[in-house]
């Protein structure tokens, strides 16, 4: 029996073969570049809440009835919000109080840093319960006009103490509000230094 020869048919079927294995590769090569061009996930949030501009400062003027020998107080005070933890917010107050009464004149400044507990209330409360502790610097300044003398004796002191203070502050507006609070101070003679009552602007 004779074998027939192999025609024009073995070139045309290497061609088939050579397109299939072209095709091949260029199909995985596209595969490469539609994985390697795949963007990988987005990393999660963590974007961190922080207090608004009107919860950062804010300032105070308002009156006290003291213990003591004076009979009221004018404050006036520049408060600036520091950090949020997980427990407590942290503040610092520069406040400037002054009085006066028969021939003696008082004034005092004071820088105070204030740690308020987080679970004591909520930002978009109106009516917020207030609770703060921490250390205040004061330096504090006397004149004293003796009667029957020309001249005017003055005195001055610098102390620190450690204050508490208890009240609620009202929102009225985003931006301004009422605040009543009592403070008590160690060391003190009288421990409940004032009762005060201020309106404030944020």
């Amino acid at each position: 029996m004779r074998l027939r020869a192999a025609g024009p048919a073995a070139p045309a079927f290497r061609r088939r073969i050579l397109l299939c294995l072209a095709a091949l590769l260029g199909f995985g090569g596209s595969a490469r570049a539609q994985v390697e061009a795949t963007p990988p996930p987005p990393r999660p949030v963590t974007s961190r809440i922080g207090r608004t501009s009107e919860e950062r400062d804010r300032f105070e003027l308002g009156a006290a009835v003291p213990e003591g020998y004076f009979n009221v107080l004018g404050t006036f005070a520049y408060r600036r919000f520091i950090h949020q933890s997980t427990a407590f917010d942290q503040s610092m107050q520069v406040e400037v109080t002054g009085t006066t009464k028969d021939y003696l004149t008082e004034g005092t400044l004071t820088l105070y840093y204030f740690l308020r507990p987080r679970i004591s209330y909520r930002e978009e409360w109106r009516l917020r319960p207030l609770l703060e502790i921490g250390p205040g610097a004061h330096l504090s300044v006397q004149t004293a006009d003796v009667v029957g003398f020309s001249e005017t004796a003055f005195h001055a002191r610098a102390y620190l103490k450690s204050h508490a203070y208890g009240g609620a502050e009202f929102l009225l507006t985003r931006r301004f509000g009422i605040l009543v609070r009592g403070r008590l101070s160690v060391p003190a003679h009288h421990p409940f230094d004032y009762a005060q009552a201020a309106i404030f602007l944020r």
